[in-house]
């Protein structure tokens, strides 16, 4: 697998677009979701109705995932980002049609959720594969730190955006905005250029397998190659904890703060998120990336612990400031990690394996938080009001992640994943 010394002006322009592309995208997304999210709690006043709209963003995209990295590796990548914004684009005509006509209900939201998940479980791994073909080894943390960064701020501007506008514009005029971005994106895509991985040196005139036989390619890949496998469950074990701490975020802040402190907190979470794929770009030339995943492992285990003393907006706005960093840091080093030892002719069906299996715990876990929050914590923790037992069950947690990453750092095949043969 070679790669570029130093990546052309033309490739350079082009990582730049997508990276432009996929943040308008999300924003677009974002000021979308924020529109539907008001519009079910105006209408169902239900929990459920949000754990379902959560399970149809996420469950069909990761069963999906499998099958969408084999026909990423088998096709064009610019070809699959269109197809897969055309898929996104169908799912927000859906919502699109009912709010305009009145007529919106769950199962069309719910319908545009999992055309949405669909076509994120094919754009993803089209884009994180595209992305080296144009980057050189040394510039490649710096574009995904960006990515990261890009992928932040949409999330913080977005909600921001959408607050001020439904007020004025109402929920149709949301969706559609989410629709121009989606429908610009496909034209910038389509008039990008893109490379295409060159053909391995052994590649054999034999028909390719099946595609669902080759959908499981990559989990043979990742299999045999232990190094990487043990540096992707380690990421597995802190999805499923870091998934609860995002569940519980909102009622713990909530719990001992009013709305406009928690906004005013929530808000630093989002600028964590932007400092942390800013600062992993910087820090990439002193550090290797198995260094910076475990540093910020370490902190972030450390952080949670003191998340669940946090009782006032300065510390708990301290805190989502320094676990947004630590996240966005170790998700781009992971990413990259991924990127520089697979090749490039497998990366679709290996990233995609490789983030099905990091996100199989996360609907787990969405499951889970409400039933440790409200059965067992109170049990274990009797005496404690609800916010001292939902704090409790962050240093708990934290606890177990510095645990967990300890350990981790001490096994050889993670610590020196970098190491093993591309």
């Amino acid at each position: 697998m070679v790669r570029l010394a130093a990546a052309p002006t033309h490739s350079r322009r082009s990582i730049w677009t997508l990276i432009g592309v996929e943040t308008m995208c999300l924003l677009g997304s974002e000021i979308s979701r924020f529109g539907v999210s008001v519009w079910i709690y105006q209408t169902t006043e239900s929990v459920s109705a949000f754990s379902a709209l959560l399970l149809a963003n996420t469950l069909p995209g990761m069963l999906a995932s499998p099958i969408a990295g084999s026909i990423v590796d088998r096709s064009s990548r610019k070809r699959v980002m269109i197809g897969a914004a055309l898929v996104s684009l169908c799912g927000t005509l859906i919502v699109l049609a009912g709010a305009l006509l009145g007529e919106l209900s769950m199962p069309l939201v719910i319908a545009g959720a999992c055309l949405a998940s669909v076509g994120e479980a094919f754009q993803w791994p089209a884009l994180s594969a595209s992305i080296p073909l144009m980057a050189s080894e040394e510039d490649l943390p710096r574009y995904n730190g960006f990515l990261e960064s890009g992928r932040a701020a949409s999330m913080l501007a977005g909600p921001a955006l959408a607050g001020f506008l439904l007020a004025f514009l109402g929920l149709p005029a949301l969706v559609a905005i989410e629709l121009v971005t989606f429908a610009l994106a496909t034209v910038v895509v389509a008039a990008t250029a893109i490379p295409r991985p060159d053909a391995p040196p052994d590649a054999s005139d034999e028909p390719p397998p099946s595609l669902i036989a080759d959908s499981l390619f990559g989990f043979t890949w990742i299999a045999a190659h232990k190094p990487l496998l043990k540096f992707l469950l380690v990421a597995t074990f802190a999805n499923f904890f870091i998934s609860i701490g995002i569940v519980l975020m909102p009622p713990y802040g909530l719990s001992f703060l009013g709305e406009q402190a928690y906004g005013i907190t929530n808000g630093l979470f989002g600028a964590g998120m932007i400092a942390g794929g800013l600062l992993y770009g910087a820090l990439a030339k002193r550090f290797t990336n198995a260094q910076q995943f475990l540093a910020t492992a370490l902190v972030l285990g450390v952080v949670y612990v003191g998340y669940g003393f946090a009782r006032d907006p300065y510390t708990l706005g301290a805190m989502n400031l320094l676990i947004a960093t630590t996240m966005t840091m170790g998700n781009a080093a992971i990413m990259t990690v991924w990127q520089l030892k697979v090749p490039d002719e497998l990366q679709g069906r290996v990233l995609s394996t490789m983030r099905l299996v990091a996100d199989i715990t996360i609907p787990v876990s969405f499951l889970l938080a409400g039933p440790l929050t409200d059965k067992l914590v109170p049990r274990l923790y009797p005496s404690g009001t609800g916010t001292e037992q939902m704090g409790a069950l962050f240093s708990v947690m934290g606890g177990l992640l510095f645990v967990g990453f300890v350990v981790a750092s001490l096994v050889k095949d993670v610590r020196r994943v970098e190491d093993m043969e591309a």
